[in-house]
């Protein structure tokens, strides 16, 4: 099978920091052999011998170390990245040379799969694009293909929350691609496969086929990813060539114990005692008496002195663990990085290369900002835990948003919104302070202030928010984290900006949601109820702003009406409000709806937003959300308690509430949440969609259309859960619905048991 080959190796690999620091991800060591390796091994044994290899991190390591490709029996070319170009922008480098069909290979992904099973499925196809995909337990950090009976492949969906797994298919990175895709690439810009060029052919109606591999496959994007590969090639799990067992030069005594899957390099040295537990010990490192290493990959030339013990971690080149150090389940040491004697690494703690820490400290938090040559770290001891996780969350916020100008409040947690202020200050950022606020109002402000973001405390809880005054997306959230787990984040006080105490919040927040014209009185009889004095204050110098006449407001435990009375109970968050008569209470599906007639009459449209009902539909076309103002408001009329009262009390000039409800569209919403495995979540959706003939819309969950109503199916982000909500003309057909998805999912979690 005479074919090229295009292996990208130009990843930075961040999140495999440290490793990644000084060794670009391709070359760090799988059992002493570079990732890269791996995917040469596998193209030579399936005929490829002409490979390209394209490049922008530490470009020179990777030539000096391959070279010409002798070692492999193959031909490589290199194609340097001045600046990053994408996935595909860097494929398209080498197009002058890619004249036939083509492999498409990643140079830190480790698989055996079959490329020639690959090719003829790709020709029986007569396929532009073919991805090789395999099947993943949790798909959350890649990108999930869908395909129908035909294999085609018909969405793509990149690095889904539990929300949009509608498949158990993800992409590999392995592609087997023909010539005339070049004509797909743009020229400019940073074009990646997954993400632009893959969903425009399909936009186009072009053939992209995935093949699913039944081989092995494992991307070694993170340090639990890069241990587990080891691992796996040591049990054979991988039919590729590799080293195993102890090498013949290493020197082991006899007094020291090797158990489970391990491998021990060239000239290793295990002293008297040491135990070495399913783990990688690389060439020309010493592991003193009664040293414990397990679950670990130690590199070339590093040190584990007498009775330290390392567990679930890895050691780059040179680095030592002193006499009794402890190493954590998820630590690693970066290049000739040090831990002293006595000194205890907390689960998860990187050192960065060179960094040396004190002996005896107690390090629970990443040692990788600051100067390089510095000649040792001690933790400061005067940060509790909150406050170190709140500074980190700050300036990862910072780091992920860009923004420059935000607001900060909080509801009973002055001292978290000082330090989130003071924090964000020192990334750099402008932070207003607002002080006592609810979430509702912080959002608004944000919005009305055209600021970059806010941030929102309570109790121990920091909530983060976008431009729009929305929490930030799971795809934001996701890098915030990463960045805290790498403490990648602008070094403090680099460039510090002030704190400023923001007066007029009170009044900026009434003016974004009270109508345009408050000239008219308001006789209606109003009561308002609620035990947060803030939430009473605020609805009083609305209303009053409104010319009400007749309004009287209290505690919740005085939450009784006049017989004229509309009444109106603020949540103690101030996201709800529940609107009340003396003979009627409005169900939440009554009210919202009652929300979007008026928005409707006020607008003109109305957004399909995660909370609005479908019975929605029968009052106007529901529009694709945007974050317009219209959109804006509808989403703060839903989510703000205050908006609601305002809106609804405006209306009430031109007749009772019970006029209101008249002629809204009947509807009945049930939710149930149903326990299951983390695994379960992503295979409930993928079967759900598979099975039924029903029509169906995937967005957040999958929502299931029936002849008299609906049922959305959305796992849970943080819990092992799936929510089930179904909404009907009647409560009867509602519960039947509820009913029939609850079983359909357990049998689906009894399946996988």
């Amino acid at each position: 099978m005479a074919m090229q080959a295009i292996i990208m190796a130009g990843g930075e690999g961040v999140r495999l920091r440290p490793l990644t620091a000084h060794t670009p991800k391709p070359l760090c060591p799988l059992l002493g052999e570079p990732v890269m390796g791996y995917a040469l091994k596998l193209l030579r044994r399936h005929g490829v011998s002409d490979v390209g290899v394209t490049l922008w991190y530490q470009p020179q390591k990777i030539r000096r170390y391959f070279h010409k490709g002798e070692r492999y029996g193959v031909k490589l070319k290199y194609y340097e990245e001045k600046e990053p170009v994408g996935t595909a922008g860097s494929v398209k480098m080498a197009q002058k040379q890619l004249t036939d069909t083509f492999f498409v290979l990643s140079g830190d992904g480790l698989t055996d799969c079959d490329l020639t099973d690959a090719l003829r499925f790709h020709k029986e196809k007569n396929a532009l694009a073919t991805l090789v995909l395999k099947r993943v337990p949790v798909p959350l950090t890649y990108g999930v293909v869908l395909t129908n009976s035909d294999s085609r492949v018909t969405r793509f969906i990149e690095k889904p929350d539990w929300k949009r797994v509608f498949s158990d298919l993800v992409n590999t990175g392995v592609y087997i691609l023909e010539p005339e895709i070049f004509d797909y690439i743009p020229d400019h810009g940073m074009p990646d496969f997954g993400k632009d060029i893959f969903p425009a052919l399909l936009s186009g109606g072009l053939p992209v086929y995935g093949y699913e591999t039944d081989g092995y496959w494992c991307d070694v994007g993170d340090q639990r990813a890069y241990l587990q590969a080891q691992m796996d090639l040591l049990a054979g799990k991988v039919s590729l060539p590799h080293v195993s067992g102890v090498h013949e030069t290493a020197r082991t005594d006899a007094a020291a114990r090797i158990e489970g899957t391990c491998y021990i390099g060239e000239e290793a040295i295990l002293s008297p005692g040491a135990v070495i537990r399913d783990a990688v010990i690389g060439s020309r490192a010493y592991i003193g008496p009664g040293a414990v290493v397990e679950n670990s990959c130690l590199w070339q030339d590093t040190t584990v002195q007498e009775k330290a013990r390392v567990c679930g971690s890895v050691l780059c080149d040179g680095a030592a663990v002193r006499l009794g150090a402890e190493l954590s389940d998820g630590c690693a040491l970066g290049q000739r990085a040090a831990v002293g004697a006595y000194a205890l690494l907390k689960p998860g703690v990187k050192v960065g290369p060179h960094f040396r820490v004190a002996p005896g400290a107690v390090v629970s938090q990443n040692v990788v900002n600051g100067d390089l040559n510095a000649p040792q770290w001690t933790p400061s001891g005067a940060a509790s835990d909150t406050a170190e996780s709140a500074c980190s969350l700050c300036g990862a916020y910072a780091k992920v948003t860009g923004a420059r100008r935000v607001a900060v409040g909080g509801s009973g947690a002055a001292a978290l919104e000082t330090l989130a202020a003071g924090a964000l200050s020192a990334a750099g950022v402008q932070a207003y302070c607002i002080g006592e606020t609810t979430e509702p109002m912080l959002s608004a402000l944000v919005r009305a202030l055209r600021l970059d973001g806010g941030v929102f405390a309570s109790g121990q809880t920091l909530l983060f928010l976008d431009k729009t005054g929305v929490a930030l997306s799971a795809k934001q959230s996701a890098a915030m984290d990463a960045c805290v787990l790498r403490q990648d984040m602008p070094p403090a006080f680099a460039h510090p900006a002030s704190v400023k105490r923001f007066h007029g919040a009170e009044e900026v927040y009434l003016a974004s949601l009270l109508p345009p014209d408050t000239s008219r009185p308001l006789f209606s009889p109003l009561a308002v109820f609620s035990d947060s004095p803030l939430l009473l204050k605020l609805a009083e110098a609305g209303l009053r702003r409104m010319n009400a006449r007749d309004v009287r407001f209290a505690p919740v435990s005085e939450a009784e009406l006049r017989p004229v009375e509309t009444g109106f109970l603020l949540s103690p968050d101030g996201k709800d409000a529940t609107v009340f008569t003396a003979s009627h209470t409005l169900t939440q599906e009554q009210k919202t709806l009652l929300l979007l007639a008026l928005l409707y009459q006020k607008n003109g449209r109305l957004y399909d937003l995660p909370n609005v009902p479908r019975a929605a539909e029968n009052i106007a076309p529901l529009l694709l959300p945007d974050h317009g103002t219209d959109c804006a408001f509808q989403r703060a009329a839903l989510s703000d308690g205050l908006a609601g009262l305002f809106l609804i009390a405006d209306t009430l000039r031109n007749g009772p509430l019970e006029t209101l409800l008249q002629g809204l569209p009947e509807t009945h919403i049930l939710a149930r949440d149903i326990a299951c495995g983390v695994r379960d979540k992503g295979r409930i959706l993928n079967k759900l969609c598979s099975q039924t003939t029903l029509p169906r819309t995937l967005g957040e969950g999958v929502r299931i259309q029936h002849e008299k109503g609906y049922a959305t199916i959305v796992p849970d982000a943080h819990r092992n859960l799936v929510r089930v909500t179904s909404e009907a003309v009647n409560s009867e057909f509602a519960q039947e619905l509820c009913d029939f998805y609850a079983e359909e999912i357990q049998k689906i979690t009894n399946q996988g048991k």
